[in-house]
C-alpha cells in the first residue's frame, strides 16, 4: 500500500471515529448525574443521624446529595471508583439494618487492613474524602449546590 492510499485510509478512519464520537447521545452526562444522585439518595435514605447533623446548619439530605453530585463531577477516575465502591458497600451494609451511614463508616474505618469489608485505610480515605467534602459544602452553604 502506497502513502497515498495509507493517507486516504487514515483519513477515512479518522472521519469514522469523529462521526462515532459525534453520534454519542447528549444525555449521557445527565444520565450519569441522575445515577450518582440516585446512589447518594439510596445511601442516605432514612438516615436520622445524618439528617440531624445537616438540619443543625439549615441543610437536608437533598442538599447533601446535590453537593455530592457537584463534587463527584470533578473527581479523577481512581477517586471516583473508590467513592462509588465505598457508597455501594455502605448501601449494602445499611440494607435491612438500623445502622446509619456514620455507623457503617465507623465499622469500615475500624477495619484498617480491609480484611472484613474490603477497604484498606488508604482506599477508605480516598473514597470517603468526596463524601466529607460534600457534607462540609452542604453544611456551610447548601444553596451553592441547589439547582437554580
Amino acid at each position: 500500500m502506497g502513502w497515498g492510499k495509507l493517507k486516504t485510509s487514515a483519513s477515512l478512519l479518522a472521519g469514522l471515529a469523529l462521526a462515532t464520537c459525534a453520534s454519542t447521545p447528549v444525555e449521557e452526562p445527565a444520565r450519569q448525574t441522575d445515577n450518582v444522585l440516585a446512589m447518594c439518595q439510596k445511601m442516605t435514605a432514612d438516615d436520622a443521624g445524618l439528617t440531624e447533623r445537616l438540619a443543625r446548619d439549615g441543610a437536608d439530605l437533598d442538599d447533601f446529595c446535590a453537593c455530592f453530585v457537584t463534587v463527584e463531577a470533578g473527581l479523577d477516575g481512581e477517586t471516583r471508583l473508590q467513592t462509588i465502591a465505598l457508597m455501594t458497600k455502605i448501601i449494602e451494609m445499611r440494607d435491612g439494618t438500623d445502622l446509619t451511614t456514620e455507623d457503617v463508616a465507623e465499622l469500615i474505618e475500624d477495619d484498617r487492613d480491609g480484611s472484613l469489608y474490603g477497604f484498606p485505610e488508604e482506599f477508605l480515605k480516598q473514597g470517603a474524602q468526596p463524601l466529607e467534602d460534600s457534607l462540609t459544602k452542604a453544611r456551610r452553604n447548601p444553596e451553592s449546590c441547589r439547582a437554580s
